[in-house]
C-alpha cells in the first residue's frame, strides 16, 4: 500500500468484528510503534497488549466508574451508565502505551513521543486491514494505579495512549480536511 493511501484511508474505528488479531500482525503493529521517532532517541514507550475480553471489559467498567464521579453533559454521561463497552467498543485488541513517570517537564515530551508511536501503529494496522482508534477516556485509568498494575503497568509508569485495534465492521467515509497554514515565510 502506498503511504499516501494509508494516511488518507485510515479512520478512527469504533465497531469491530468478533475476530482476533493474529500474533504476527500484533507484532508488526508494535514493531511499527517502536520505530517512531522520539526526543533524543529515548524510545520511552512500553506496551501492554490485552486480548482478553473480560480484562478489557473490566478496564472499560472502571473508566466509566471514574467518569461517573465527574461532571459531564447528560448526553455524554448516559454512555457511562451503559452495560455495553462504550469505552473500548468491544475491541479484540487493546494496547496500552505507557512510559516511566518522570519530572513534569518530560511528560509533554513523552506524550508527544507516544503519539508518534501510536500513529505509526495505526498506519501499520491499516495496512494489515485493521481499524484503530485512540481512546482518550482510557487515560482516566491512571487514577487507578492498582488496576493498571494488575494488567502489567508498573506503578512507576503511566498510561499515555490507550489504543484499540480490530477488523472493522465498516469504514466510514472521510470527513473533509483543510490545510490551514497560518503563515508561510519565504
Amino acid at each position: 500500500m502506498e503511504l499516501n493511501d494509508c494516511i488518507a484511508g485510515r479512520r478512527s474505528i469504533r465497531a469491530y468484528k468478533d475476530e482476533p488479531v493474529s500474533k504476527e500482525i500484533v507484532d508488526k503493529i508494535i514493531g511499527a510503534g517502536a520505530w517512531a521517532p522520539s526526543g533524543m532517541n529515548t524510545q520511552p514507550w512500553r506496551f501492554v497488549v490485552i486480548e482478553n475480553r473480560a480484562t478489557i471489559n473490566k478496564l472499560s467498567q472502571r473508566v466509566k466508574e471514574i467518569l461517573l464521579g465527574m461532571e459531564w453533559p447528560d448526553e455524554i454521561k448516559e454512555r457511562f451508565t451503559s452495560e455495553e463497552d462504550t469505552i473500548f467498543y468491544g475491541t479484540p485488541l487493546l494496547v496500552l502505551v505507557c512510559v516511566e513517570k518522570k519530572e513534569p517537564s518530560w511528560r509533554d515530551v513523552n506524550l508527544l513521543d507516544c503519539g508518534l508511536a501510536a500513529e505509526n501503529m495505526f498506519l501499520a494496522a491499516y495496512q494489515e486491514g485493521l481499524g484503530s482508534c485512540f481512546i482518550g477516556f482510557g487515560n482516566f485509568l491512571n487514577q487507578d494505579p492498582n488496576l493498571l498494575a494488575e494488567v502489567g503497568v508498573p506503578k512507576d509508569h503511566e498510561l499515555m495512549a490507550p489504543l484499540i485495534f480490530g477488523y472493522p465492521v465498516d469504514i466510514p467515509e472521510p470527513k473533509p480536511r483543510e490545510v490551514k497554514v497560518l503563515k508561510w515565510i519565504r
